[in-house]
């Protein structure tokens, strides 16, 4: 099929009256979750996993890119009416958003971050469509020593991402690859890390493990903060705005969306990275920089753009190489799993309409965000009444129930349980849970791309140097984790050349 057919192909998918009806409701939940203060859209991914159990994968797919699309913007809303980010992403856009808020612009404000966030994340999506199948043809020449380079790749850079906390970042990780390690060894058949306890023998269900970190941890965290929303919300409507002045912020749109693709394209950074570092380039770019954080309408559109340019872009490297690079677009490769679908080259192949039906599917989605954050911004006041109790008890009951129908066990829900406390207690220490999350998925595809590469090139170690790709890709990784750790050791030896200037000065 040509690729005009294969467009029309997945145009036909994703009109099919189920699969746009599902994908709208997908987009309201993740836009209303985002909205809500504590209850942020990986949130509602997570309690969504398993109830895709019993739609078929395109549907399931289109449901998770909606509230993936909708989710990413949907904490702006509250960044800007309340000074609250709904998710760590829209914290850029408290520094500008609320500000325009309080000076009576709230309407203006939102509808330059719907319109910015609309812009990036369809630049994002058009590039996922255009720029996934020439990747994945790439990665047809991939065999198991370059996929296990490119995971290593992604837990690397999970760890050089996080540049101010790259100790924390690692050990998070760590404690996800030994998770990841519980159960029978598959090529061996020999328990590991069970302790006598049959349940686990079968693992522990990744799917389990993010709705209790993302789900139950979050909510009991919102609880034991005991946050009185309604009293904080007073919006004013404020000036409006024409296409006339939105078109004056095209450059904005443009940097925050360029830039918000090419990081959403490397795992591990995700929207957060790509809005802060889009505020950053923007202040320089905009010859405003001084004024930034007094409502400067500039510094409000690059970093929506941006965060919502991560979204079809994150989404490259997990249909070409199986590879998550967040949270979200792990629990969208759950979801895959879950019907038996194995991302990769060959899914191009093997099931094209599927491909190009998510591709569609979430072009669809960033046209109809607009509408859903334009019901989502006036009911918003509404949303506010709910007392956190009640909504947090419907979300504990529901993760509970997902958990539960994950495989139809009731350890797991134990097992949730115990995730959802260690999730609470993580936020509360500031201790980083994604990459916990990523290690447990990547975890085992490392170890059996690893094992297999040995049993196919005869125990050769260097296999994974001297292919150019693999070697190359292994080299891309440890330059990631010299440039993390490149802040800490230039400290290191400034202090120490200090103390020594200080000791000859002394002598």
């Amino acid at each position: 099929m040509d690729l005009l057919s294969l467009f029309l192909t997945g145009l036909h998918g994703a009109l099919q009256p189920h699969n746009f009806l599902i994908l709208i409701t997908g987009l309201m939940m993740g836009t209303i979750a985002g909205a809500l203060p504590g209850i942020s859209f990986v949130n509602a991914m997570a309690m969504a996993l398993p109830f895709t159990y019993v739609m078929e994968p395109v549907t399931a797919m289109c449901f998770l890119g909606g509230i993936y699309a909708g989710g990413v913007f949907g904490g702006s809303i509250s960044s800007i009416l309340i000074n609250i980010p709904g998710t760590p992403a829209s914290l850029p856009a408290c520094w500008d958003g609320y500000p325009m808020t309080v000076k009576g612009l709230s309407t203006r404000a939102l509808r330059i971050a719907i319109t910015a966030s609309a812009t990036g994340g369809l630049l994002s999506a058009i590039l996922l469509a255009v720029g996934s199948p020439p990747f994945a043809a790439f990665a047809l020449r991939f065999d198991q020593p370059e996929f296990f380079a490119a995971t290593i790749l992604g837990l690397a850079s999970v760890v050089a991402i996080a540049k101010d906390m790259p100790v924390l970042s690692a050990l998070s990780m760590f404690i996800g690859l030994v998770i990841g390690c519980v159960g029978i060894d598959p090529h061996h058949g020999l328990s590991r890390f069970t302790f006598g306890i049959p349940q686990i023998e079968s693992g522990i269900n990744f799917t389990v493990v993010m709705i209790g970190l993302f789900a139950i941890g979050e909510v009991v965290d919102l609880l034991a903060k005991n946050v009185n929303l309604k009293s904080s919300f007073a919006p004013k409507p404020g000036k409006q705005i024409t296409w006339r002045e939105l078109w004056q912020y095209k450059g904005s749109m443009l940097r925050g969306s360029g830039l918000g693709c090419m990081v959403g394209m490397i795992p591990g950074a995700g929207a957060t990275v790509g809005a802060v570092l889009a505020y950053g380039v923007e202040r320089q770019a905009s010859g405003r920089g001084a004024e930034f954080g007094t409502g400067v309408e500039q510094a409000l559109a690059a970093p929506e753009a941006a965060k919502n340019a991560t979204t079809g872009a994150a989404m490259i490297p997990l249909l070409t190489l199986g590879i998550p690079g967040s949270a979200a677009t792990a629990i969208m490769l759950a979801a895959m799993l879950i019907h038996g679908i194995n991302p990769g080259p060959l899914l191009f192949r093997m099931d094209p309409s599927l491909v190009y039906t998510i591709f569609v599917s979430m072009i669809i989605a960033n046209f109809l965000m607009i509408i859903a954050a334009v019901v989502v911004a006036r009911g918003f006041s509404t949303l506010m009444k709910v007392p956190p109790a009640i909504l947090g008890a419907f979300i504990i009951v529901l993760s509970v129930v997902g958990a539960y129908g994950v495989r139809n066990n009731i350890f797991d829900v134990y097992v949730c349980l115990i995730f959802g406390v260690l999730g609470f207690i993580m936020k509360r220490a500031n201790f980083p849970t994604a990459p916990l999350v990523l290690g447990v998925i990547l975890g085992p595809l490392a170890e059996r791309y690893f094992l297999t590469s040995l049993a196919n090139y005869e125990d050769n170690f260097w296999i994974f140097v001297e292919r150019p790709i693999s070697g190359t890709i292994l080299a891309l990784a440890a330059a990631f984790v010299l440039w993390s750790l490149y802040p800490a050791i230039s400290s290191r030896f400034k202090r120490t050349s200090e103390i020594n200037a200080q000791t000859t000065q002394s002598n």
